[in-house]
């Protein structure tokens, strides 16, 4: 079900932008009331999840009203206003307002605050984590990342249930690498969006020795027609209301299947590798995902097939991308292609390789922590100027 939100007196700037940044995050378009009083009312006889008001001219008595109101029914409050005035944002803030803009609100600052305000949910919900694998680049290892993290989170959390989603319509990898014959796929649960619940869900999904339940994708090329962003929204919300970890192979284009995913999810592997094509694209996605908004620990950037013969350093790639690489995966190309092999993961066909380790330690690090290597240079490399971050 479409989340619902209320906009008061047009607090959040033209409809149609505002309707466009609340649609990456599951919400119906939203509905409308001329003032506080309207919304108050609208309030105490449904349910939104989200109202987005002015505060100029709001007294303590309607604070009060409005506080007590969301509080009851568990509603997320955005403030706005012509001017940063640190008194009234204050009185604001005491009366239940979780976050303020500047009106008309910025988009990307619009899009950065719903999303806290939606990974908040998540957490007080006490909701499994979502975690989109992603890459602009094909040929990085995404899917392979996907696949062991997932088993390395299933191995971590014994107690709970790890979902691995394939999202690339019309023929992801996942039913390759884990030689799976499923007897349902993502065209499966297409058509059955509007009432999916935890058993049906369940039903759709392939369980796998290990802890993990895989949804394939669609093997055939229409279904991505079916295929929409509110569709993705909804099922990461479905698979995180039961499962301590939903790993997300997003598809590496940016259309908005990827972009929901990316915006459901609390935590976004960026992966890499250490060679100009790779860094490059990492760059620029880096960048796209600071206009949407995204939190700085939102997005982790990891290096896959990392070895010491690499021509860029890890050094050079924090220089260039402006941030720690917040993990390497080592290069292991025996180890990963006997399980590919096999259809299993890495740490099934051998629990003992330092490639297993790595990625049991990337499952760890998914609860939060710095970045592995914590080194930014100093020094203006060549390959800092090759991307337009060193001296001219």
């Amino acid at each position: 079900m479409a989340r619902k939100a209320l906009i008061v007196s047009g607090a959040a700037g033209p409809q149609d932008i505002a309707n466009a940044v609340l649609h990456r995050f599951g919400f119906a378009p939203a509905e409308s009331a001329m003032n506080l009083s309207e919304a108050t009312s609208r309030l105490r006889a449904e349910h939104f999840d989200l109202v987005i008001l002015p505060l100029q001219g709001l007294g303590t008595i309607e604070l009060s009203t409005l506080d007590r109101e969301t509080r009851r029914a568990g509603t997320f409050v955005i403030g706005t206003a012509m001017q940063s005035d640190s008194e009234l944002i204050l009185r604001a803030m005491r009366s239940g307002v979780n976050e303020f803009l500047l009106y008309p609100p910025d988009p990307k600052e619009f899009s950065g605050a719903v999303d806290r305000l939606m990974r908040r949910t998540h957490t007080d919900g006490k909701s499994g984590g979502a975690i989109a694998i992603y890459s602009a680049k094909g040929g990085v290892g995404c899917t392979s990342m996907a696949v062991n993290l997932a088993f390395a989170l299933a191995k971590a959390h014994p107690e709970g249930h790890v979902a691995l989603v394939d999202l690339v319509a019309g023929g992801g990898d996942l039913r390759v690498m884990l030689d799976l014959k499923p007897q349902y796929d993502m065209s499966d649960l297409l058509g059955k969006i509007d009432r999916l619940d935890a058993d049906l869900l369940r039903s759709l999904l392939t369980p796998v020795a290990g802890g993990v339940w895989v949804l394939p994708s669609s093997e055939s090329p229409e279904s991505a027609d079916a295929f929409e962003a509110a569709s993705v929204t909804t099922l990461i919300e479905q698979l995180r209301q039961h499962h301590s970890f939903t790993v997300i192979d997003c598809e590496h284009a940016l259309s908005d299947r990827t972009l929901a995913a990316l915006d459901a999810a609390d935590r976004v592997i960026l992966v890499t590798q250490l060679n100009v094509p790779a860094l490059r694209s990492t760059q620029r996605t880096l960048a796209l995902c600071q206009r949407l908004g995204y939190a700085g620990d939102k997005v982790n950037v990891v290096v896959n097939r990392h070895q010491a013969s690499d021509a860029v350093s890890l050094d050079d790639a924090s220089e260039v991308l402006g941030r720690d690489v917040f993990f390497k995966i080592p290069n292991d190309y025996r180890t990963l292609a006997g399980a590919l092999s096999k259809g299993v993961s890495v740490a099934e066909f051998d629990a003992s390789s330092h490639l297993s380790w790595s990625f049991d330690g990337l499952a760890g690090r998914m609860n939060g922590g710095a970045a592995q290597k914590g080194t930014h240079a100093q020094s203006k490399s060549r390959l800092g100027r090759l991307f337009g971050r060193g001296k001219k």
